[in-house]
């Protein structure tokens, strides 16, 4: 009878795990996928309920579509960017592809918010770039577009030498890091912005003026029950975006949240 070697078991139970991928990791993967789409969801609900909808006139509909598009490109699509290669279950060159593919995606969709802004301003003739906010933003958005042509040449192209790639790898993910939270942190002062510019025009529904908000909270009779509840939305997508990408900071730091160079399924597992 012939004995069975350890390294056939070993390779016998790799092909097992490769072709039979965990249900728990699926169930992540999509909890995930979830998370990334709240904060947009919750800035379209936001636009429609309070920002009186959507539209491509030169009005402060069209405006919406600017922190739309933005928090969607951070979000939803840099979020899976910067975690493409730890929780997409498919073979390092779809992983590849995909990185590159969103990254794209993010640039599309971010440019969108921009011409959003520039033609409300525009029409409503505002100043442009005159805030921190829009500075901010505007750097972001080069710098994803320098780090995504700085990518393809480095690992797309047939333009550099394997160990130049390799030595350039490290540097293209801390900077890719470093992006990912300047995008988040000009979310959120983009969003405290939004709030404090809410207080020029009178909300029925609220019946507040959001300008005074900051004058108000500091009488004595003020209570945290007259907050607005539009207030309270903006600060639940601020909260709400920060821990998504605590999510994805988490995963993205850690070497043992890989799905590894091989298919393995759905995978947010140590892969030793």
């Amino acid at each position: 009878m012939m004995k069975t070697s350890p390294r056939s078991k070993k390779h016998s139970s790799r092909r097992l795990s490769e072709a039979d991928p965990p249900t728990v990791g699926c169930f992540l993967f999509i909890v995930f996928e979830v998370l990334v789409c709240i904060p947009p969801l919750a800035v379209l609900f936001w636009a429609v309920h309070y920002g009186g909808g959507l539209a491509w006139d030169g009005s402060h509909r069209q405006f919406n579509w600017h922190p739309l598009c933005m928090i969607l490109a951070v979000s939803t699509f840099l979020s899976n960017g910067i975690v493409a290669y730890r929780v997409f279950p498919f073979r390092r060159r779809t992983r590849k592809a995909l990185h590159a593919s969103i990254h794209i995606m993010v640039l599309g969709v971010a440019a969108i918010g921009l011409v959003a802004v520039f033609k409300n301003h525009q029409s409503n003739r505002i100043p442009h770039l005159y805030s921190l906010h829009s500075w901010c933003g505007l750097c972001v958005v080069c710098l994803v577009l320098t780090q995504w042509i700085g990518g393809a040449i480095s690992f797309v192209l047939p333009i550099l030498s394997g160990s130049k790639r390799a030595s350039f790898k490290p540097w293209h993910v801390r900077i890719g890091h470093l992006i990912y939270f300047l995008a988040v942190a000009t979310c959120l002062i983009g969003i405290n912005e939004k709030m404090s510019f809410l207080g020029k025009h009178h909300h029925k529904r609220d019946n507040l003026l959001l300008g005074d908000l900051g004058a108000q909270i500091h009488q004595p009779d003020y209570r945290y029950s007259d907050l607005p509840t539009q207030a309270v939305l903006c600060n639940v997508i601020g909260l709400v975006l920060m821990f998504v990408s605590s999510v994805v900071f988490t995963i993205a730091s850690r070497p043992d949240y890989t799905s590894g160079d091989k298919v393995r399924g759905f995978r947010l597992v140590s892969s030793s």
